[in-house]
């Protein structure tokens, strides 16, 4: 007869952003922190205050705590913060563009679609931005300000009639300069709530905090890189390897200082970054008095028993204890799973009946459950991506399984220090496999070329500012270390590679080359030259053969359009610092006449004009060079009109041969600092002399 035993539930919330802000910076260059701040780090914390009975873990790491408290104690803004800011009336033509690309990021179906005044913005934008600037008066641009900063808060401030932005949500349109501004006001508030609310659950006993190593490092990459081969033996990984064991401590123990300084007491557990883990890594874990930590089920599986023991599914539901040489630690492993019902699946099923069913799988588990502790289920994901995708912010549902969970007796919600209160492990793992949460290896951060330029250089800052710290301050020495500490972290190495990309990846790159390239201003050695070039490339193969003029066209003239007939078009995005938060869309036309390359940029917002920025063009290949466009060579022709950028260049003088292909980009330069590259990220192909007559036919 089938028997049903209690289940434990560990509900475990990560709660995590990259490092937003430049070197020397109180500017973020994307306000994630802010907006899931005022949707997210809150409420999820009050489901314990909300739901009396509920107890859950959540997971804070330092570096988003620091950015949390920049907002709320040292006045730091966003890039988006100071445009919403601005009086509507104000905004430049510029910073209309960004506005109308960037103030409609947010989940259409949850997020815009269901407000009459945010759909009828994104409706009336379009797809053509650059006639949208026009089309849009200064109280719609006001609205979208509004908007976009309204959608991204929490249904609790938005739908309590004692809350003040209720009236807001109320009005809908027509908003005033006041309405914003009280609006954003409220938004720091918010912010400053975030930390309070956690500490007032934590001390009442419904919540564990833990935390991640400072800057979310991968840990064990930063142990020894070459550990990543484990699991991909074939991948090749930086050679001389990054080998740095004793910067992976130096995450933990500053985070765990750090989580200390924000709530007045250590954390027992820990999310190590992205599940990542290693038995090196842990023993650095146990070392810093960490006491149990969690990672993926994958991980579990490849693991080394105790004893010889064959792994069984149900082994995932019990409580682990890894022996290392610096002392014991628990363990738990996510069920993939469940975590992945909520993070992907229930937000398109109706609210009540994915929480039963999310249920009823618990139950499920406990049936014929024959071992001496009762099952431990750990649902293990993000505590704010997921939930923009939910009707009302995930609220429905979450209240539908908390309460569900409550009502139910077989059901006990807990955390591990209480589960491991009443049912304690011996040793279970001997050795634990080294891996991530994601595909139980590391190939996310590590193994494609750009994964391993990034940490070869890395590696190179590292031993410069070894050999240089003897002779800098101890002020100059620590700004150095906590550069290199930003490099460390995982999130720059989550957009390197095929695996991920993202309209912001070129952001990416370039904040983690300038904290490199920061790390060097600030030991006083020069920085590579690898650092002023995007590492993140998107290869495009143009198609058809293209790029032959008939004529070399004449930069004087405003209308030359059939001087660039033949003229290979590329619709291009760039990227840069001039805009942070937005693309730097145009358009590329380029193609040879005889020995000459000639180009043609138009773009869609005001380029700083030569003289005031340094152009060049970089060749990639076949052989990497750089041709300044603007250093007044004979060889070099350039005008700047009406927004557009053209250009001739002779070939020969430069040592291209006219006869072979040869790829490359743009680059933008002020005060001597990299300030885009079109097209963000890619190259461009131009086909040698031979391969390019088909091209024409058309015209001809």
């Amino acid at each position: 007869m089938s028997s049903k035993k209690p289940v434990y539930l560990h509900v475990f919330w990560h709660q995590h952003q990259p490092w937003y802000n430049g070197p020397d910076s109180n500017v973020a260059w994307m306000p994630w922190v802010r907006m899931h701040g005022v949707k997210d780090y809150y409420d999820m914390a009050w489901l314990c205050k909300r739901f009396e009975g509920w107890k859950q873990t959540i997971n804070l790491v330092p570096s988003l705590l620091e950015q949390i408290r920049g907002y709320c104690e040292k006045g730091c803004t966003d890039s988006a913060l100071e445009l919403s800011r601005k009086p509507a009336a104000d905004l430049t033509r510029d910073e209309k563009r960004i506005v109308l690309e960037r103030f409609f990021d947010a989940h259409a179906q949850r997020m815009i679609d269901p407000i009459p005044r945010y759909n009828e913005l994104q409706q009336k934008r379009g797809g053509a931005i650059e006639e949208a600037i026009d089309r849009f008066t200064t109280q719609d641009y006001l609205d979208l300000q509004v908007w976009f900063n309204l959608t991204w808060v929490d249904p609790i401030w938005k739908e309590n009639p004692d809350e003040p932005l209720t009236s807001l949500v109320s009005k809908g349109r027509g908003f005033t300069e006041e309405d914003k501004q009280a609006l954003l006001d409220e938004h720091i508030k918010i912010l400053k709530r975030i930390i309070p609310i956690h500490q007032k659950m934590a001390e009442k006993g419904a919540l564990e905090l833990t935390t991640t190593p400072y800057f979310h490092p991968i840990m064990p990459l930063l142990c020894d890189s070459a550990i990543a081969r484990v699991s991909n033996p074939h991948d090749p990984t930086p050679e001389p390897p990054f080998h740095s064991p004793e910067d992976a401590l130096r995450h933990i123990e500053n985070g765990l200082a750090y989580f200390q300084e924000c709530f007045g007491f250590r954390p027992r557990g820990m999310w190590p970054s992205e599940g990542s883990v290693s038995d090196q890594a842990c023993a650095l874990m146990a070392k810093a008095g960490v006491t149990f930590f969690c990672t993926d089920e994958a991980v579990l599986f490849g693991s080394k028993p105790f004893n010889g023991h064959e792994w069984k599914r149900e082994d995932l539901f019990k409580l682990h204890r890894l022996a290392t040489p610096e002392g014991e630690l628990d363990c738990v492993f996510r069920d993939h799973g469940l975590s992945d019902l909520i993070g992907f699946i229930n937000q398109n099923q109706p609210a009540k009946q994915a929480a039963k069913d999310l249920i009823r799988h618990l139950k499920n588990i406990g049936e014929d459950w024959n071992a001496d502790a009762p099952p431990l289920i750990s649902i293990i994901l993000d505590g704010e991506n997921c939930w923009e995708y939910y009707p009302r912010d995930g609220h429905d549902f979450l209240q539908y399984f908390i309460e569900g969970v409550l009502k139910d007796s077989q059901v006990i919600p807990t955390t591990v220090p209480e589960y491991r209160d009443s049912y304690s492990t011996d040793p279970t793992l001997e050795s634990i496999f080294p891996a991530s949460w994601i595909n139980r290896n590391f190939r996310i951060w590590i193994g494609h070329p750009e994964d391993n330029l990034a940490w070869s250089l890395l590696r190179d800052g590292r031993a410069a500012l070894i050999e240089a710290e003897s002779r800098l301050d101890e002020e100059t020495r620590s700004a150095a270390w906590r550069a290199l500490d930003i490099c460390e972290g995982s999130d720059w190495f989550w957009w390197y590679g095929d695996e991920n990309s993202s309209a912001h990846d070129f952001i990416f790159d370039q904040l983690f080359r300038g904290h490199l390239a920061h790390l060097y201003q600030l030991i006083g050695a020069d920085a590579p030259e690898a650092l002023r070039h995007p590492i993140k490339k998107t290869h495009r193969k143009l198609e058809g053969a293209g790029g032959r003029l008939l004529q070399t066209p004449d930069l004087d003239r405003e209308d030359a359009y059939f001087e660039w007939a033949g003229a290979q078009f590329v619709p291009a995005a760039g990227g840069g610092a001039m805009h942070q938060a937005n693309s730097l869309d145009g358009e590329i036309r380029y193609g040879r006449h005889e020995n000459r390359f000639c180009f043609r940029i138009d773009f869609s917002f005001d380029a700083p004009p030569p003289g005031k920025a340094r152009y060049l063009i970089n060749v990639t290949r076949p052989e990497e060079k750089q041709i300044p466009l603007d250093s007044g060579h004979d060889a070099v022709s350039l005008v700047m009109r009406n927004r557009r950028l053209l250009g001739i260049v002779d070939m020969n003088a430069w040592g291209l041969d006219p006869e072979d292909e040869f790829g490359f980009y743009f680059i933008i330069e002020r005060d001597g600092e990299l300030d885009a590259t079109i097209p963000a990220g890619g190259e461009l192909r131009m086909q040698g002399a031979e391969h390019s007559d088909d091209g024409i036919a058309w015209f001809l």
